[in-house]
């Protein structure tokens, strides 16, 4: 049973003529005849009375008319909703990103897509990397800007760009005299993401290459907290550099010395998703213009490190 058998029941039955159904469903008589003798074949019995011209329905026709109009509505809704999903100017795409990349970096994007696509609704979200990696198997999300590596044959990534991971501590600490190494930074208490968060995952990692456990004062997951649990010596914080802008004079960025500590940012997608147009418009922007605008940070920040004052 198909579409077009569903299309030829429908049309005899408003008709009750072959020679009119056919005609109204651009098929040949004969063709019609022989698709309406297969689905009372596949079904077992005769849908139609055959009366000289006139064709009525018989008590299986009946009984198959009320789903026959229930699956030719379903399927014309079907269709219509996944030709709204393949037009390239409306639409939404749902999209998942790290703290520090949702606050600082994604905005100006954001803007510049709804400037070519007006219609295009955007919905974002901040998440822990393992979360999102979720999210995103469970089709909650479109995509997303996570922290990598990424190890799923569902989706595909994309890396954007690798970050520096520096240490944000009161700017009385004595770790602001000299250059700290990791094992040196690991001794103090530190200010962490809550569990779900790559970077937590990574400094226990780190941390054990070093020879220290991860010592917790607190878990959060807000930069501005991390910010005031610093300033108000809970702990220490090691994060990304894009998460430490505008600090105050009372906090202090520090870069241990030895092999330079890094994370990945990656754009991650479910395979099938990038043939939905307006998903595969707004992760081309990501992955050409992304890079491009941590590079153009970085550059910033270097010159004001710079400047005095």
């Amino acid at each position: 049973m198909d579409a077009k058998q569903l299309q030829y029941f429908l049309a005899l039955h408003n008709l009750a003529n072959f020679r009119l159904a056919a005609e109204q469903c651009h098929i040949s008589q004969p063709g019609l005849s022989k698709q309406i003798m297969a689905l009372e074949a596949e079904l077992g019995g005769p849908l139609f009375n055959r009366r000289g011209r006139k064709a009525t329905l018989t008590r299986l026709g009946e009984c198959f008319l009320p789903h026959a109009r229930r699956a030719s509505r379903e399927l014309e809704q079907a269709r219509i909703a996944v030709q709204e999903l393949l037009r390239p100017d409306v639409g939404e795409v749902c999209i998942a990103g790290l703290h520090s990349v949702n606050t600082y970096l994604l905005p100006a994007l954001l803007a510049r897509f709804r400037q070519d696509h007006p219609q295009i609704q955007l919905r974002l979200t901040s998440l822990g990397s393992e979360r999102i990696i979720k999210v995103l198997l469970d089709r909650l999300v479109d995509l997303a800007v996570i922290m990598g590596p990424v190890h799923s044959p569902e989706l595909v990534s994309t890396l954007l760009y690798e970050e520096e991971l520096v240490a944000l501590v009161p700017a009385r600490h004595p770790l602001t005299l000299g250059s700290p190494s990791l094992a040196e930074v690991a001794q103090y208490p530190q200010v962490v993401f809550r569990e779900g968060y790559a970077m937590r995952t990574a400094l226990i990692q780190q941390f054990r290459q070093v020879g220290r456990p991860l010592d917790i004062a607190v878990e959060l997951n807000t930069l501005e907290a991390f910010k005031e649990m610093v300033r108000q010596e809970v702990g220490i914080a090691l994060l990304p550099l894009s998460a430490v802008q505008n600090l105050p004079p009372d906090l202090v960025l520090i870069h241990p010395t030895g092999p330079k500590l890094t994370r990945r940012v990656e754009l991650v997608c479910h395979k099938d998703n990038y043939q939905v147009p307006v998903v595969a418009a707004f992760a081309r922007l990501v992955r050409e213009q992304l890079p491009a605008a941590y590079s153009a940070w970085v550059q910033r920040y270097a010159l004001a490190q710079r400047v005095p004052g």
